[in-house]
């Protein structure tokens, strides 16, 4: 197998067989390479986040750092699919993450959630089973209560 060595920067030539190159990786992961964790069964996504239009540049700048993390971000504007309703593509996108964050800002709380809420039925079945990640974005945003821990 071939490896680098660390102290000269050149590739060096060992006598490795085959079950120690698979049983060892050849380059050491560095502790800064940031592995996301194993999507399982129909999962394609490691986060949903729903978020309001007008919360677009802090949410994007958002995705933009976990994507750069190796973290597969499921988002409305890119993700869903056209010519299904807002409802059949957000339980869908729920279904197929491990996460759901949810970036609670006033215009989340007045448009989005009411979406949310008037569909809690819809939605009950796919949310209690995730885990959600609320976040904050202004102090004075009303929580919804059953986010309340």
């Amino acid at each position: 197998g071939l490896s680098v060595d660390k102290h000269r920067g050149e590739p060096a030539i060992n006598s490795l067989d085959t079950a120690d190159i698979q049983s060892q990786p050849t380059v050491p992961l560095s502790p800064h390479v940031h592995v996301p964790p194993t999507l399982r069964g129909e999962e394609c996504y490691h986060v949903f986040i729903s978020y309001s239009s007008t919360d677009y540049q802090w949410t994007h700048s958002l995705i933009n750092q976990l994507e750069s993390r190796n973290l597969q971000v499921c988002y409305h504007e890119r993700d869903f699919t056209p010519g299904r309703t807002v409802l059949e593509n957000m339980s869908e996108c729920i279904q197929e993450s491990q996460k759901v964050l949810l970036v609670l800002s006033p215009e989340f709380v007045r448009s989005r959630w009411c979406l949310l809420e008037a569909n809690m039925s819809l939605f009950r079945d796919c949310l209690e089973r995730k885990p959600i990640i609320p976040v904050l974005l202004d102090p004075g945003v009303s929580v919804p209560l059953h986010l309340c821990h």
